[in-house]
C-alpha cells in the first residue's frame, strides 16, 4: 500500500468520524447549539481535524445530509404506482422513530438555511441532483402514464409530502396519525 493511499484511508475515516460525531451533536442540541468545538471533542479531535477536512460548519453540515440523507423508501423494480406509494406510506410510518430522533438537527439546520441565502441554495442544488436521480429511476420503474404528474416533479412532491407529514407527525401524533399518512400516500396511487 502506498503512502497516498494510507494518507487517504486515514482522511476518509477521521472525516467519517467527524460526520458521524457532528450528526450525534446536532441531534442532542440541535445546529445553532452545535459548536465545532463540541463535535471535535466528540470526535476525539482538533478543530483542526475539522478545518483540514471541511471549509467551515456549513461544509460539515452538509456532509452530514449528503451522507445521512436516505429516501425513506426506495423505488422497487416491477411495482405499480399503487404499490408503491402503499409502500412508500408504510416505510414513512416505520420511520417515524428514527426520523424523530433526527427532527431536531433536521429542523434546526433548515431554520438556518432559511436565514442564510447561500446555505439554502447549497441546499437546494444538493436536492437537484438528488431529485433529477429519483425521477430517472422512477422513470425506469413506473410507466409515464400512471404518474399523476411529470417525474420530475413527482419526486419533489414527495419529498415534501414525507417530510411534511413527518414534521406535522411529530408536532400532532393525534391528529397526524399512521392511518392518515397511510391514506395520503394511497391517494397518489390511484
Amino acid at each position: 500500500m502506498s503512502k497516498r493511499t494510507k494518507m487517504s484511508g486515514k482522511r476518509d475515516r477521521t472525516r467519517v468520524k467527524l460526520v458521524d460525531s457532528a450528526l450525534d451533536v446536532i441531534r442532542e442540541k440541535g445546529f445553532y447549539r452545535t459548536t465545532l468545538e463540541d463535535v471535535a471533542r466528540r470526535a476525539g479531535m482538533t478543530r483542526g481535524a475539522i478545518y483540514g477536512n471541511f471549509k467551515d460548519k456549513e461544509e460539515l453540515f452538509l456532509a452530514v445530509i449528503e451522507t445521512r440523507w436516505r429516501p425513506v423508501a426506495p423505488i422497487r423494480h416491477g411495482t405499480t404506482l399503487h404499490d408503491h406509494m402503499r409502500i412508500v406510506g408504510e416505510a414513512v410510518v416505520a420511520a417515524i422513530p428514527a426520523r424523530r430522533a433526527q427532527a431536531l438537527g433536521a429542523l434546526s439546520f433548515q431554520i438556518y438555511a432559511l436565514s442564510n441565502g447561500e446555505m439554502r441554495l447549497r441546499i437546494a442544488q444538493l436536492n437537484a441532483e438528488l431529485y433529477r436521480r429519483g425521477a430517472e429511476r422512477l422513470e425506469q420503474q413506473v410507466p409515464a402514464g400512471e404518474l399523476p404528474m411529470p417525474a420530475a416533479e413527482f419526486v419533489r412532491v414527495l419529498h415534501a409530502l414525507t417530510d411534511g407529514l413527518l414534521f406535522l407527525r411529530f408536532l400532532q401524533p393525534e391528529l397526524i396519525t399512521d392511518e392518515v399518512i397511510l391514506k395520503a400516500f394511497a391517494a397518489f396511487g390511484h
